[in-house]
């Protein structure tokens, strides 16, 4: 953590005229902001937000799966923040591929200020958004892939967080899609060569595999931790096998391949019986590659 020399680096200027109360008011807040500045990305952030966001408890729904969709969507959102915590540090670079909202890439801002961070999504409406809110932030409206051009993209008006570039099984009877044309990108064409990247999210709704191919010199070069989206409801409809994922990721990249549950608690990396079980019959669908411990 950056170590303040005084109180006085984060004290403002006191103004010349105004009164007490008000001045008071002022004062307490700048030094408030200026304090959560000086503590982002550090130990004390870390443990605010960890006791603010605890493990989901189990819960069994009424098929007996353990959690429902959208509480296990949540948890592996607060698992993505705490890799976050582990892979970042507030000058490290941070990749968002399927920003959507901006929700992760909120986090990885904030974990990693002085951080170098690339956001990619290729809905209009939602790019437009991110450049607002994170003027700091490189955001790119294109999807990412294994190769470079132009290609329909099958936006889900009703639900666009399903949006992709081929049809998925969608969790929903109803996907209204309309198809419209976007920009294709590779990591390593948009990932200067002297940039290293510490940590990268997926989620783009089955091309999170090529798009991983697409990046695949950065990813040698920088050895960032992968946290992405996988199984037969969305890589599969790609006309990739699980083989396929596994072998890249543990013998081509020389990683291991894992949950975000297990890697946090520091068990040992899935097998490729384990990571195909869960493809073909769940649970888990969000996973994490990193260099060999």
């Amino acid at each position: 953590m950056e170590s303040l020399r005084s109180f006085h680096d984060i004290l403002p200027p006191t103004p010349t005229r105004c009164p007490k109360a008000v001045c008071s008011g002022m004062i307490m807040n700048t030094v408030v902001q200026r304090l959560k500045s000086k503590l982002k990305g550090t130990w004390i952030h870390h443990a605010v937000w960890a006791y603010r966001h605890p493990p989901q408890k189990a819960q069994v729904c009424s098929d007996g799966r353990k959690l429902s969709d959208e509480a296990r969507n949540a948890d592996y959102d607060r698992q993505t923040v705490e890799v976050m915590f582990r892979a970042l540090r507030r000058n490290l670079n941070g990749i968002d591929v399927g920003a959507h909202a901006g929700h992760i890439l909120e986090q990885m801002v904030n974990i990693a200020p002085h951080g170098k961070h690339y956001a990619f999504e290729p809905l209009p409406h939602l790019s437009q958004k991110l450049s607002e809110r994170f003027p700091q932030v490189i955001v790119r409206q294109a999807a990412v892939s294994d190769k470079s051009g132009e290609s329909d993209f099958l936006f889900v008006e009703n639900d666009p967080a399903y949006s992709g570039l081929r049809r998925r099984l969608y969790s929903r009877p109803d996907p209204k899609i309309t198809p419209i044309r976007v920009r294709i990108v590779t990591l390593d064409e948009i990932i200067p060569p002297n940039e290293s990247i510490a940590f990268i999210k997926l989620d783009i709704e089955g091309g999170e595999f090529h798009a991983i191919q697409g990046g695949i010199e950065m990813i040698r070069r920088s050895k960032p931790i992968i946290v992405f989206e996988s199984g037969s409801h969305s890589i599969g409809q790609y006309g990739v096998k699980p083989g396929d994922v596994y072998l890249f990721i543990t013998e081509t990249l020389g990683y291991e391949l894992s949950t975000m549950e297990r890697w946090l608690k520091g068990k040992p990396p899935y097998t490729r019986e384990a990571y195909e079980n869960d493809w073909n019959y769940g649970p888990e669908y969000y996973f994490i590659a990193s260099p060999k411990r």
